[in-house]
């Protein structure tokens, strides 16, 4: 080899050996930055994961006090189960108490489900907004008088015979609500 040429092979080694440098020098630092990031990463991941899942044992907690109610609504307009030892007083009460936790919960569920909802009580009742907000069941009484020992005559003005809805639509509206919850409870 002629002199020139050894020159260009020791600058081709000695640039080789400065990239060889260099890349020795910035692999453990890209690697404590990519170690850093990865953390960070798996930490938000966690943090988000542990989120959701208290979101969901709450869903599961509120669904425990609702679910139960809607069932007696439910069985009160289909004559089904524990409907005679139900009375309007009752069914007005529950009513109220759902819609208290459905506005206060709405934000940890979803849209559908609220939409759901309120679909299944407006089968279920008559609301008028006003100072007074009386609400009316939409059900028939008569065999609900014939069936419950205790009936007060005074019950009658709670229900409106005009609007009644057939059991197969309330059911299947139930069922879509139900159907709701479990995709929000993630079941």
């Amino acid at each position: 080899m002629s002199s020139p040429e050894i020159q260009l092979t020791d600058q081709i080694w000695n640039s080789l050996k400065i990239a060889i440098l260099i890349i020795a020098t910035l692999a453990p630092i890209i690697i404590a930055f990519l170690v850093f990031r990865y953390n960070r990463i798996i930490k938000r991941l966690n943090k988000k994961h542990q989120t959701n899942q208290r979101i969901v044992e709450k869903r599961i907690e509120i669904y425990d006090r609702i679910g139960p109610k809607l069932n007696d609504i439910l069985c009160f307009y289909c004559y089904s189960g524990n409907w005679k030892e139900i009375t309007p007083i009752d069914i007005i009460r529950l009513k109220k108490e759902l819609d208290k936790d459905i506005k206060i919960y709405t934000p940890l569920f979803s849209n559908d489900l609220s939409k759901k909802y309120i679909d299944f009580i407006h089968l279920c009742f008559v609301s008028f907004s006003g100072w007074e907000h009386k609400e009316k069941i939409k059900s028939l009484y008569e065999i609900r008088q014939e069936h419950n020992v205790e009936w007060n005559d005074d019950w009658i003005q709670f229900f409106d015979t005009n609007n009644v809805i057939e059991a197969i639509k309330m059911k299947e509206r139930y069922i879509e609500l139900i159907e709701s919850f479990k995709k929000d409870l993630s079941l």
